[in-house]
């Protein structure tokens, strides 16, 4: 009696220890939402979309975050509305033209805003010794882009039209050239004349040795223009947004430290994508480097445009969403009402409320091994 008595004690016992805590569970299980980014490769220059898994940000709203890499906008935004991913991140272009062509909704929802400023409006780049001498000498020219459908060709196509050249006039060759070294390894050799592009790409063109300059595009039309978007998958929205509201809020303390101290921000990210660093280089080198590549985007991250104090992260407003629509020539073809139901503010007031003084602080007071320190105790707890 006394032995089936202790066995019976001791299965319990077995039981009871072995049984998860229901505290520790829900601590440890995170909800997984993808994301597919416009670009080809982990670029550190976009590095604030993924610092807040370094830092926890994202893990703290329950929030598994994916980041998987896609060839431009056009191919992010195909995943996303096939249902492969849950978000992605293109500029408006390719949404706008869907939208105009089908005159119906799409199945995505754009809810947050992450660049204040158009990444593509610097301008398109010469060579030193360029005749090409603003971005009205571009017609007849060959013209490098990222990709036929990338938006490079758009840009020069309205700079030209500003120059007085309507489009069934033009006559430039847009040749697809890739990213950052073949890009402008093509323009050094003379297979094309200028290249289109984002800042991060020249930014980081310079930073391997290509010397160049940019033509910039004319102001009157680019300043209102924003970069690119949280769009998502409406059906996914509709059951996750929990998830969704816990990855923008991630998403935005990630650019609120990435502005904040960009060099931190670099460090983490070797830390994260090791095998990003340039092949034979040294971290600290790498850095160095790299470094110019996120102070030039940094501002664009900043929840205000530099004339209107908007100051909080991801928020639309309709003004700059028509004046969208204009540049890309769709205004006879989506009315307002159409334009004002592919975008929603319902998140942002939640998406803002976090300290920002808090990520701040972590940020000004930044402490490289203390932070991998607890980036290794991260990944043990949820098991990276």
């Amino acid at each position: 009696m006394k032995t089936m008595l202790a066995r019976l004690v001791l299965v319990v016992m077995i039981t009871v220890f072995s049984l998860p805590v229901p505290g520790a569970l829900a601590a440890e299980k995170l909800s997984n939402i993808k994301v597919t980014m416009a670009n080809p490769l982990f670029n550190p220059g976009i590095s604030f979309l993924w610092i807040s898994n370094f830092l926890g940000y994202y893990q703290e709203e329950g929030v598994d975050a994916q980041f998987v890499a896609a060839q431009g906008g056009a191919q992010a935004m195909g995943w996303v509305l096939a249902g492969r991913t849950h978000v992605g991140l293109p500029r408006p272009i390719p949404i706008l033209f869907k939208a105009a062509k089908s005159k119906k909704l799409p199945p995505v929802i754009g809810v947050y805003i992450v660049n204040r400023d158009a990444i593509y409006a610097d301008g398109v780049a010469v060579p030193l010794d360029s005749s090409i001498k603003s971005v009205c000498d571009l017609q007849g020219k060959k013209v490098g882009v990222m990709s036929q459908r990338d938006s490079g060709p758009i840009f020069v196509r309205k700079a030209l039209e500003t120059c007085g050249i309507p489009k069934n006039k033009q006559k430039v060759t847009y040749l697809p050239v890739g990213p950052v070294a073949k890009a402008a390894t093509a323009m050094r050799l003379g297979r094309v004349e200028a290249w289109a592009n984002v800042d991060v790409q020249y930014t980081l063109a310079r930073a391997s040795g290509f010397k160049f300059k940019i033509l910039p595009y004319q102001k009157e039309w680019t300043k209102n223009l924003f970069g690119n978007v949280v769009w998502l998958n409406r059906k996914y929205f509709a059951k996750n947004r929990k998830t969704v509201v816990g990855f923008l809020r991630g998403l935005a303390k990630g650019s609120l430290f990435f502005y904040t101290n960009p060099k931190a921000t670099l460090e983490a990210h070797w830390v994260l994508y090791p095998e990003s660093v340039p092949k034979g280089m040294s971290r600290e080198k790498a850095t160095k480097r790299m470094i110019k590549v996120l102070t030039n985007r940094a501002p664009k991250l900043r929840p205000d445009d530099g004339t209107e104090k908007i100051d909080k992260f991801g928020v639309h407003h309709d003004g700059e969403w028509n004046e969208y629509v204009k540049f890309v020539g769709l205004d006879k073809a989506l009315s307002k009402d159409m334009v004002k139901g592919l975008y929603t503010n319902e998140l942002i007031e939640e998406v803002n409320n976090f300290d920002r003084q808090a990520v701040i602080n972590r940020a000004k007071n930044w402490d490289l091994a203390k932070e991998i320190k607890n980036f290794r105790a991260l990944q043990k707890r949820y098991g990276k």
